[in-house]
């Protein structure tokens, strides 16, 4: 059982920027005593619901504050960087670390960072899968070059060679057909988005199973599952005000997405409520007997063992590195028992 946070660095009324990134190393800290196992950084551009523009910056340094936590991206945008700068980045943080960077590769989804950047969202649509190929490719040091249009590179020797071989664990954050075909054939895991109910995650889990089945293997990996969790005993207060905290982190500094294009910015405020409310409603908010009794029956439908917590939404610092005290004390101890006898 691999218990981690997820640091979205989301800005709400009374958390600036600044307030935002010191709670992410106040959580990194925190949670390196208590015997958490991994961070989460997430990366976004130009809103509020996240300011960590650069994931791995961000990994960077909080592997620098730690010792022992590995440390994970939730996710690196892959298509708006060059995969050869990606896995440069990647190797310096591998071999200072000794080891403990996870990478994460996800595409976004707003296409005012594909602007801004001067990136074609050619490379959106086509996913994140050439560029998971070619930083591989850079790390295990295969000497593949590509001559594609989107992704064009040359073959050449990254440095440094990552102290990880053949590479860093890596993680795929979407679960397109397409991203999840080359996932099970590569035997990496999948990072699911916080949003996702139980039932399209085990969806998606079994077609990778499948995949991998064909691939001649059984499937059996750790996804990563990012989770809404908060320990508070007023559970319906906590709900509020989680939902009122990502509700106007979600609407404030909105931009049109790539998925949703033609939808107009005002009518996708009206739909923040609802989404809001199912996200909340169907995740493990309240005292820690709730907490266990909504893991034992997600673990039992989903086979889950590797979570990534995000206790931010409730727009209080303290409340938050309140929750990830109390999930390590009262919480934690026990998911990790019932996870080691079956």
């Amino acid at each position: 059982m691999q218990i981690g946070l997820f640091l979205n660095n989301g800005v709400f009324d009374g958390v600036d920027d600044g307030a935002a990134l010191r709670l992410s190393v106040e959580s990194a800290k925190l949670a390196e005593s208590l015997g958490y196992d991994r961070l989460w950084v997430t990366e976004h551009h130009f809103i509020d619901f996240g300011v960590c523009s650069q994931a791995l910056t961000l990994a960077g340094y909080l592997l620098g504050l730690t010792q022992r936590i590995r440390v994970g991206t939730a996710v690196v945008l892959a298509p708006l960087v060059h995969p050869i700068t990606i896995a440069e980045q990647v190797g310096i943080l591998d071999q200072a670390s000794d080891g403990r960077l996870d990478l994460g590769l996800g595409r976004g989804g707003y296409s005012l960072d594909y602007e801004v950047l001067s990136v074609p969202t050619e490379r959106w649509a086509v996913g994140i899968e050439a560029t998971l190929l070619a930083v591989i490719d850079a790390l295990s040091n295969t000497g593949v070059s590509s001559e594609d249009e989107l992704f064009p590179y040359q073959s050449v020797t990254v440095r440094p060679r990552p102290r990880t071989r053949p590479h860093p664990p890596i993680y795929v954050a979407t679960a397109t057909a397409e991203a999840v075909e080359v996932a099970a054939r590569l035997r990496l895991p999948l990072q699911f988005y916080f949003a996702a109910d139980t039932e399209s995650r085990v969806k998606t889990i079994e077609q990778y199973r499948g995949i991998a089945q064909g691939h001649g293997w059984d499937g059996e990996v750790d996804h990563l599952h990012a989770i809404p969790c908060l320990v508070e005993e007023d559970e319906s207060s906590a709900r509020e005000r989680m939902s009122a905290g990502l509700i106007a982190s979600f609407n404030t500094g909105n931009h049109p997405g790539l998925q949703d294009p033609d939808l107009d910015l005002s009518k996708r405020a009206e739909l923040t409520p609802a989404l809001v409310g199912g996200v909340i409603g169907q995740s493990p908010v309240g005292p820690p007997e709730r907490i266990l009794e909504w893991f034992d029956e997600f673990i039992a439908a989903t086979g889950a063992r590797n979570f990534a917590l995000y206790m931010e939404p409730i727009g209080d610092p303290k409340a938050t590195l309140a929750s990830i005290q109390r999930f390590a004390s009262e919480v934690m101890p026990r998911l990790q028992a019932s996870g080691d006898s079956s």
